[in-house]
């Protein structure tokens, strides 16, 4: 089921109607004025498929690097001791470029600045065709990430803007899941084209996609209310108002531990499946596509759920989740095919905990000032996962995997003092 075909749809949150006759509440002369009709379902349900179609291409074009490491090493010549900045120059500039594009968001609105970015995306994934060198693709990669910053920021705001509160933790799931099937579809069908033709041309269809992604915006996502225009001054401090507000300093706060629990655990644990539980390469990729599938399921289910339940139990239930399944990880010594289904229950608990934050995030703030604080947050956030990923390198080699899974689990129950002590309103 995607998106699209779900008749369950909420209704945009603050759309202007396109056809004035039918926004506008109709006189009478001898009775009260008659309420404006519904809005349409479908523009919802067209929203919430571009915001899915933006994530999709986004993600797809950060996780499809990767895999393609090698075959960029032969092409380009490059020792294998470089590589990695191809995928920490993505990152840094993201974390850096989401703190402005925020603000811009909110300035440009969000229909205007998901166009003008995945137009951007797309000419910089077109450019990866000309990257004869090295440093011509880091270039496209630090490009790409600047860009990526503001289609994360954008998609996500995008349902405070459009959706109602009641509904945000089922269409935040939805369009996370655009995530979950950039791993599952995306990254084999970019190595496949890889093996087939050349490792730029993943980077080249993915830019044709992009490009879909900003004429669909244009066509389907419809105009907002304008606001009015915000300095920059006025921008920044709204930051540094949103810093000192204990509850929004603590989400912030969470959000750097869910990432930062991620950056600890991922990184390494194929690594340590490969070589403790000697598994191959292959049977590691289906482990993570089962991962995948778990992200998809519980991202849209349980997204659901926290609109029943609310955002804060979810989000505890889930860091305890996964905090639980890595600490025991290192168990798998003594039944390596258990990752097929540990790991699928890490990655689940993971996207319920982070379906119910992003929906909770958009109740934080006015609606005007969203894209400033989840900008703001997603910065924290990208620096936590690099923090993670460094802090467990680290970890890894002075005292093996099992020092990651335990500090990974760690995260979970600060995650758990935060909201109960700080994020929860009293």
């Amino acid at each position: 089921m995607s998106p699209v075909s779900d008749s369950s749809v909420p209704l945009p949150a603050r759309v202007i109607e396109k056809n004035p006759s039918r926004s506008l509440p109709k006189k009478s002369t001898d009775g009260p004025v008659e309420p404006s009709p519904p809005y349409d379902p479908a523009s919802s349900r067209k929203i919430l498929a571009v915001l899915w179609v933006l994530l999709f291409a986004t993600w797809s074009q950060f996780m499809i690097v990767a895999p393609l490491l090698p075959r960029i090493s032969v092409r380009l010549d490059v020792p294998e001791v470089h590589l990695g900045w191809l995928i920490s120059g993505y990152a840094i500039s993201l974390g850096v470029c989401t703190l402005a594009w925020g603000p811009v968001s909110d300035r440009l609105g969000r229909k205007r600045l998901l166009m003008l970015a995945s137009a951007l995306m797309a000419l910089v994934l077109f450019a990866h065709w000309w990257a004869y060198s090295y440093s011509a693709m880091l270039l496209m990669r630090i490009l790409a990430g600047a860009v990526g910053g503001a289609l994360t920021t954008g998609t996500l705001a995008a349902v405070g803007d459009y959706i109602p509160p009641s509904h945000r933790g089922w269409a935040t799931g939805w369009i996370i899941s655009g995530f979950a099937a950039g791993q599952i579809v995306g990254v084999p069908a970019g190595a496949f084209l890889s093996g087939a033709m050349d490792d730029r041309l993943p980077f080249v269809a993915l830019g044709l996609l992009m490009a879909g992604a900003a004429w669909l915006a244009w066509r389907w996502m419809p105009a907002l209310p304008p606001t009015p225009s915000i300095s920059w001054p006025t921008m920044f401090r709204d930051m540094r108002r949103h810093l000192a507000s204990p509850r929004l300093l603590a989400g912030c706060g969470v959000g750097v531990c869910l990432f930062g629990g991620m950056g600890l655990f991922i990184p390494f644990f194929p690594l340590w499946m490969e070589q403790v539980l000697s598994m191959t390469s292959q049977q590691v990729a289906w482990v993570f596509s089962a991962g995948g599938v778990a992200v998809v399921i519980s991202s849209v289910l349980l997204g659901r759920l926290s609109d029943r339940i609310g955002r804060y139990g979810l989000i505890v239930f889930g860091s305890l989740g996964a905090g639980l399944f890595m600490l025991v990880s290192p168990l798998l010594t003594h039944w390596p095919g258990g990752a097929f289904m540990l790991f699928p229950l890490i990655m689940g608990c993971a996207a319920a905990r982070g379906s119910a934050f992003r929906a909770l995030q958009t109740e934080l703030v006015p609606a005007g000032e969203l894209g400033r604080y989840l900008s703001l947050s997603a910065t924290f956030e990208n620096f936590g996962y690099a923090a993670g990923s460094a802090l467990a390198g680290w970890l890894y080699v002075a005292f093996g995997f099992s020092a990651i899974a335990a500090a990974s689990a760690m995260t979970g129950l600060i995650v758990l003092v935060l909201v109960r002590g700080v994020l929860r309103p009293s």
